[in-house]
């Protein structure tokens, strides 16, 4: 490098050394690790003051291994001694810990010759550093060069990989009379390496920056930061099947009876119950049409019972109802409604109702719709009716009864349906409460009639699976 006589500038003048030795104190006897690496490059010998820049470090080196207190761990390295072509010069002369007498012999013995592959040297102490034990007291790398990187290395690349060594490690650097694109370079490798950079263009200079580096090395490491405090995410409920029936067979199976049965309106084949009705018999009914009980356990504590379906529902309302029944007084039941009406509003219908000694209530929402009446409560937007009734031909919807406690709500969702903020659909009812159960779990089809007492058509509606699983919280 060129060999530039400037003016004693460090860190801008004088004041900033000040304000480092300042920051940091005297040097204390607490226990650190300091890894010294200096520049053996040809360079070095350049002169500044009729004096070669190597001995003016040589000088002030071998002083400064009586200053460094003796509670510290030194080590010594440097680059460019041994070849004058070689990018691979780097040489551990002294393992931390080392005698100070053997440092000082290190650094009398050294010569100027080669290359400035600072990348290797960065790398080769870093690795260093992090290894040595104990791990917990500083570690500082102190670099010292007159010039840039010549190996087409990226040392400021490197010296990032310090902060992810899994100790307290810092890498200050000494600027010994360097033009502004090495220094730009140095301040680099020192800002990565979370240390500090000082700057010397001479040899009184030079002295200042090295005593303050030492200093600096000598702080006590920053506390590490307090752990975030651990916020516990509830646990996820535990979900266990306990019974599924996919109707594979020819005939219902032994699970189920059923009531007040048409076997018309019904039948078992490829894999599919298909059920057909063109009369108002939902659970309401004193003798609802072709009622499937459950006659199987239910877990002990909360769980869903859910149904699948496609269907044809081409009736005025056609309707799904699964839930627990005691008689058409008394029931929680959940239901599927799809039906259009006379107030501007055809839609699907997710719903809850729980009917004792024969008061009923209900609640539930939209769950798909079309027309004016009903725009601002759809979830999924307004959409085309016909095209709801054609989605229900070939895609799954599933309705869930669930219990959690004495409480009951009822959900709806359908397979790729989702809602205007482009997530999938999910309807859930608000919840009844039953301090007894209701019933036996149960579900039917039907063709409800309209408020004048009047239905029209047939709803076809083909069950997949009915499938019970047990909660635990």
């Amino acid at each position: 490098m060129k060999n530039l006589s400037k003016k004693n500038t460090i860190f801008g003048g004088a004041t900033a050394i000040t304000m480092a030795l300042c920051g940091t104190g005297h040097a204390t006897a607490s226990t650190s690790d300091i890894l010294f690496i200096l520049d053996g490059s040809g360079s070095m010998w350049g002169q500044i003051e009729g004096i070669a820049k190597i001995e003016t470090a040589k000088k002030t080196l071998t002083k400064l291994m009586d200053d460094v207190p003796e509670g510290a761990r030194v080590g010594f390295m440097t680059y460019g001694t041994t070849s004058k072509d070689s990018c691979q010069d780097v040489a551990f002369l002294n393992t931390l810990g080392s005698e100070r007498a053997a440092i000082k012999k290190s650094i009398s013995d050294l010569k100027p010759l080669g290359k400035t592959p600072i990348q290797t040297s960065l790398v080769k102490g870093i690795s260093a550093l992090s290894k040595a034990e104990p791990a917990d007291v500083q570690k500082s790398l102190v670099l010292v060069s007159d010039g840039i990187e010549t190996c087409d290395g990226d040392p400021c690349a490197v010296a990032t990989t310090s902060q992810q060594a899994g100790v307290a490690m810092k890498i200050h650097v000494v600027g010994f009379n360097v033009d502004s694109e090495a220094r730009a370079q140095l301040e680099c490798i020192a800002k990565n390496g979370n240390g500090q950079y000082f700057n010397a263009s001479d040899t009184e200079g030079f002295k200042d920056a090295m005593q303050a580096v030492v200093q600096v090395a000598q702080a006590e490491p920053e506390p590490a930061p307090e752990p975030e405090p651990v916020v516990e995410e509830p646990a996820e409920p535990t979900i266990t099947e306990f019974f599924r029936d996919d109707f594979d067979g020819e005939e219902l199976a032994e699970h189920w009876a059923i009531e007040h049965a048409n076997p018309d309106n019904f039948i078992v084949e490829g894999g599919v119950l298909t059920m057909l009705s063109s009369a108002n018999h939902g659970f309401a009914a004193e003798e609802p049409e072709n009622l499937m009980v459950y006659t199987g356990d239910l877990p002990a504590g909360d769980w869903d019972a859910e149904i699948t379906f496609t269907g044809e529902l081409t009736a005025s309302r056609n309707r799904l109802t699964v839930g627990l029944r005691k008689d058409k007084d008394n029931y929680m039941a959940a239901s599927f409604d799809l039906s259009p009406t006379g107030s501007g509003c055809g839609r699907t219908y997710i719903g809850l109702t729980k009917t004792t000694r024969g008061q009923a209530e209900g609640i539930g929402n939209i769950y798909r719709g079309n027309g004016n009446y009903c725009y601002a409560t759809m979830p999924a937007g307004n959409e085309d009716y016909q095209a709801i009734i054609d989605d229900h031909i070939e895609t799954p919807m599933t309705v869930t009864i669930s219990k959690r406690g004495r409480n009951y709500t009822a959900t709806g969702a359908m397979e790729g349906v989702l809602s205007t903020a482009g997530e999938p659909l999910v309807i859930e009812t608000n919840q009844f409460t039953s301090l007894r159960s209701p019933g036996t779990l149960s579900f039917t089809i039907d063709r409800q009639n309209d408020r004048f007492g009047k239905g029209s058509g047939e709803a076809l509606f083909l069950i997949d699976s009915v499938v019970i699983n047990q909660i635990e919280e």
